[in-house]
């Protein structure tokens, strides 16, 4: 009986000792882990219960933002053409035309070097050039620089080329000098002739100061057969090279209204020129406006 007494009194001091063990251990501090040994966190995403509202972050989307649409250009009108109404009934002479028996167009571009200018097409009657300047182997005339320019460098290798000079005798002219011009012709000739070989006040290319009338130096008149000469035939074959035409063909007579005339020349630009050297064709023909003669009605 002593004995079971003293075996359990041990083994309640054991347990009281374990105890007391455990506590201490409980409560004390857990040793740092070594350097050779790896600690791994997994971190596990929360499930949609564990996310409350308050820590929850929505995302609003922006707004689409509405193209602004383009506005409509504000068309611009086209101006209405302004005309030189005939003052008499229209009249023909052996297929040219009286100027003023015909309703003409006046252009609205008279600085571009280009522009067709006829019986057809007119020049306001106060238009001058603002770049006119004298010339020089010429009778005091002028032309506009850019053909003043082209004058002076084909005169110079004319006479290189040739052995022969040239010589500008007319130029720029205004209107009341072509009045005077087309009055002496009918005078001195005829009407018809004038209709053949004049241009009526504002539908003049000598107007636009890029129209020369040329001839060999030397002489200080128009010469009918000038592009015969050797000068004359040069400037026909290289005068493109310069920015002119020889304006008024026997082939073209009926397509610009006018008669032959040998002396007479166009500065419409090195462009231009070429084209129509190299493709044998009139201003007219080139912008579509032929002349319409009575029997090709």
């Amino acid at each position: 009986m002593r004995n079971a007494k003293s075996v359990k009194a041990k083994m309640c001091l054991s347990l009281i000792i374990l105890s007391i063990l455990a506590g201490v251990g409980c409560s004390s501090s857990e040793p740092a882990p070594s350097e050779s040994t790896t600690q791994l966190t997994i971190q596990t995403m929360p499930t949609s219960e564990e996310i409350s509202p308050e820590t929850s972050a929505v995302v609003t989307p922006a707004p689409t933002e509405e193209p602004t649409p383009t506005p409509m250009p504000t068309p611009i009108p086209t101006p209405e053409p302004e005309y030189i109404e005939p003052t008499k009934d229209e009249v023909w002479y052996d297929g040219f035309v009286d100027p003023r028996s015909i309703r003409a167009e006046i252009v609205t571009n008279p600085d571009d070097v280009t522009v067709l200018v006829n019986k057809y097409y007119a020049l306001p009657l106060d238009y001058v050039p603002d770049d006119l300047v004298a010339t020089s182997h010429s009778m005091n005339q002028q032309l506009r620089a850019e053909a003043a320019e082209a004058w002076e460098q084909m005169y110079l290798d004319c006479l290189e080329e040739t052995g022969q000079g040239i010589f500008l005798v007319s130029g720029y002219r205004d209107t009341n000098t072509q009045q005077y011009l087309f009055d002496r012709s009918v005078n001195l000739r005829s009407l018809a002739f004038a209709c053949k070989k004049n241009a009526w006040p504002g539908r003049s290319e000598h107007q636009l100061g890029l129209a020369l009338d040329i001839t060999p130096a030397g002489y200080d008149n128009i010469m009918d057969d000038f592009d015969k000469t050797t000068v004359g035939q040069w400037i026909c074959e290289n005068g493109h090279k310069y920015g002119l035409i020889h304006r008024y063909k026997e082939e073209f007579v009926y397509e610009t209204g006018y008669g032959i005339e040998g002396w007479h020349f166009r500065y419409v630009g090195v462009d231009l020129a070429t084209y129509l050297y190299e493709n044998h064709m009139s201003l007219e023909a080139y912008y579509g406006k032929q002349q319409v003669v009575p029997w090709d009605e």
